[in-house]
């Protein structure tokens, strides 16, 4: 039976969290296939509707005064133009992510930190991507975050095994599911290249019809024996998702 975890998650991310494969009972963001409970169908109103659209109420806003984000509206988004500014200055220099590389096939980026070239080195990738998809609507953005969220949720990585921590993201940074994003899921899991074993977290948010990843990875090596890297931990990788999260979707046009 699995055991309730102790304290509160340690970032500001916040996601209902699942190890080792055992849904974490008594969790008020369980990620359970089943969101809601059912509720019993509405009465058939006796009067037919009116054609003009109602008032608000004395003191409510009218739609589009909320100052909510139009992610939960339905409305179409676009990616950014230059993926590799969307980050600022001064969040590169606190991450210490001093390398850029744009990625040639996708709307994406990847920022990675300088190892040095002596012991003990320090690994750090972060790499955001977003995805209109092919038919660049809601619907289809919803079945290929369902999708993608399922083969995460098996096996996120073809160099490992199932993840350590997965879950859906009710909050991430200082961006909340609902307002500022539609849907998110969170896996971190351990993966082997060469020898090499690496840690890395991956927050997958849909906003509208785009889906927009965000991965933090890396390993600490003492020696110089890639075999004797240390992956970086859960921790690590939310602090760095955390920290950018919410410029990687204020760019999102």
């Amino acid at each position: 039976m699995a055991r309730r975890p102790r304290g509160r998650l340690p970032l500001a991310m916040a996601a209902a969290i699942i190890t080792a494969g055992c849904a974490q009972p008594g969790l008020p963001e369980s990620a359970s296939p089943d969101p809601s409970p059912a509720t019993s169908a509405p009465q058939r109103s006796r009067k037919p509707p009116s054609s003009s659209p109602k008032e608000p109420p004395p003191g409510e806003p009218s739609p589009g005064e909320s100052g909510e984000d139009e992610s939960a509206t339905g409305a179409s988004f676009k990616p950014p133009a230059a993926p590799c500014r969307v980050l600022s200055a001064r969040t590169r220099t606190a991450l210490s992510l001093e390398t850029t590389e744009r990625d040639k096939r996708a709307v994406a980026c990847q920022w990675s930190n300088d190892p040095g070239t002596a012991p003990p080195f320090r690994f750090r990738d972060l790499k955001v991507t977003y995805d209109p998809g092919f038919a660049d609507t809601e619907a289809y953005a919803k079945e290929s975050f369902k999708q993608k969220r399922a083969g995460d949720y098996r096996q996120p990585s073809v160099f490992g095994g199932v993840p350590a921590v997965k879950g859906e993201i009710r909050r991430v940074g200082t961006a909340d599911a609902g307002r500022h994003f539609d849907e998110g899921y969170y896996v971190f899991f351990v993966y082997q290249v060469a020898g090499a074993r690496r840690g890395e977290g991956r927050a997958v948010l849909r906003k509208g019809n785009l889906l927009i990843t965000i991965s933090a990875s890396g390993a600490d090596i003492p020696g110089r024996r890639v075999s004797e890297g240390r992956p970086i931990g859960r921790a690590t990788a939310e602090r760095m998702i955390d920290a950018v999260a919410e410029q990687v979707l204020a760019a999102v046009r």
